[in-house]
């Protein structure tokens, strides 16, 4: 049976539409008033209605969600093919039944749509599906996709898909992972933005451009990813502080150093030019190596670069002995995370000064850095929802070693050697 489809949509919705019927997973991703639930209950829909016998999920992280969002504008969006079918001489009713206690729709054809929120991938173990539909992937814990990638192996259609769709998240976002990071055909992202809705009214727009502050423009109207909100270097810009630089002359050489076993050691080593900036030019950055492991790695790069000093994370006293037993120039830097109260400013605070004045520079190689550096941000106070003056504690190991790095680095004064031996 075929009915014209209700309604109009727009190039990019429709680039999604068909994606999902040559890729397994697909990314539609957008600002406000881009359509993304539409589009999901759209896919749904007819993936449904071409598989007799199909199972498919739709979820979305909480019930409320999942009742006032998702599923309102899927009945909106069967009920206008059922509209269509009434325009026709078939006497079909598209819902066959319709369980709202058990959130189970029912089809014509006998293929059925679940509606389930994702709190618990464990209530997802038993189903054989023919498809799934995500919606605000980004709230959704990766585990969730995990486990319904393993659930798709029904036999009801001949190409199974997952379909997500939402508002941008941050790098650090599994979501962007997947669909960004890794170079796998299974996955394909369309990206838009409330611009490209020819549909919206004008004023909408309008009145989201003046309401909005910066951060929240990029990522709810121009539909941009990044950690935009709590970003804590919002002054760092990957196209203008990012670069080739391993060529460059440097007059000396420094390092910052982030002890690590389970969680990964960070040493970045940075350059100073001829007009006193620095440039970061190595990273490494490897997890389950012992002290004495890590102090053979890093040997052969403090000699290649001739470091003055390595500054270190002072909790890593082991890693600190264990380099000057070595003959390494180690000592403690200054680990002040948040400016305090006898007027000590912090080291984040220092570091946000120095991209804003664009003194720092990075190799793009530093591919670790660059991602922290687009990611970190404050943490958020559990009972208000503020934002505190703490970071998360989470990939974090190169943004503190560049912390670290800068402890003594001033812009406007020279690096000089220090006279003490005393190491």
């Amino acid at each position: 049976m075929r009915i014209k489809k209700p309604r109009q949509f727009l190039p990019k919705q429709e680039q999604t539409l068909q994606a999902t019927k040559t890729h397994r997973f697909i990314l539609y991703s957008g600002a406000f008033g881009a359509g993304k639930t539409l589009l999901l209950s759209e896919a749904i829909i007819t993936h449904a209605w071409d598989a007799p016998k199909g199972l498919y999920l739709v979820g979305c992280q909480t019930y409320p969600m999942l009742r006032d969002t998702v599923l309102r504008t899927f009945m909106e969006e069967i009920q206008l093919y059922q509209d269509e079918l009434d325009k026709t001489s078939l006497n079909v009713s598209i819902i066959k039944d319709w369980n709202k206690t058990s959130n189970v729709l029912t089809m014509f054809n006998d293929a059925q749509i679940i509606f389930r929120s994702c709190e618990d991938p464990s209530k997802f173990k038993s189903l054989n599906l023919d498809g799934f539909g995500l919606d605000e992937p980004v709230d959704i814990d990766e585990e969730i996709f995990l486990m319904l990638q393993g659930r798709l192996r029904g036999t009801n259609t001949k190409h199974h898909m997952g379909i997500l769709t939402g508002n941008p998240g941050g790098f650090d976002s599994w979501v962007y992972k997947y669909f960004f990071e890794r170079n796998n055909p299974d996955y394909i992202s369309i990206q838009t933005n409330t611009y490209d809705n020819t549909y919206l009214p004008k004023h909408y727009i309008k009145s989201m451009e003046e309401s909005f502050d910066p951060d929240y423009a990029r990522r709810y109207i121009s539909g941009c990813w990044g950690s935009f909100e709590g970003l804590i270097y919002k002054d760092f810009n990957k196209e203008q502080h990012v670069g080739d630089y391993l060529g460059l002359p440097m007059k000396s050489h420094i390092a910052g150093y982030d002890d690590g076993y389970r969680n990964p050691a960070c040493l970045l080593i940075g350059g100073f030019d001829s007009d006193n900036k620095l440039f970061i030019l190595h990273e490494y950055y490897k997890s389950d190596r012992t002290t004495d492991e890590i102090t053979r790695d890093i040997k052969p790069l403090y000699e290649q670069y001739d470091l003055r000093k390595i500054f270190c994370d002072p909790s890593g006293l082991n890693a600190i002995e264990t380099f000057k037993r070595h003959s390494m120039r180690a000592l403690d830097a200054n680990n002040i995370v948040k400016d305090n109260k006898k007027g000590e400013g912090s080291g984040i605070s220092k570091l946000k000064s120095l991209f804003k004045q664009n003194y720092v520079f990075i190799d793009k190689s530093c591919i670790n850095l660059i991602k922290q550096l687009q990611s970190y941000r404050y943490d958020k106070d559990k009972a208000s929802g503020n934002y505190t003056e703490e970071p998360v504690k989470k990939d974090d190991h190169a943004v503190d070693a560049l912390r670290y790095l800068v402890s003594e680095y001033d812009p406007n004064k020279h690096f000089v050697m220090p006279v003490s031996r005393d190491w």
